[in-house]
């Protein structure tokens, strides 16, 4: 049989552990770092091509006004 400090000890390592939130805070700010990355990579699969174009334009424009 253990002493009473062994069971106090065992008790507050428990205690300890279940009020111990670090973990699910990282969890929660990955799965949150998981959806930003999802919604700016549908986004990008959207918009991508008509941004890639209005760069291209622009780029274009600027191209044929410069002199050097």
């Amino acid at each position: 049989m253990t002493n009473p400090t062994t069971k106090n000890i065992i008790a507050q390592t428990i205690a300890t552990f279940h009020a111990d939130e670090d973990g699910a805070t990282a969890t929660e700010y990955i799965i949150l770092l998981i959806l930003i990355a999802c919604f700016v990579i549908g986004i990008v699969k959207v918009f991508g091509n008509t941004v890639s174009e209005k760069f291209g334009d622009a780029e274009a424009a600027i191209s044929t006004r410069v002199t050097f």
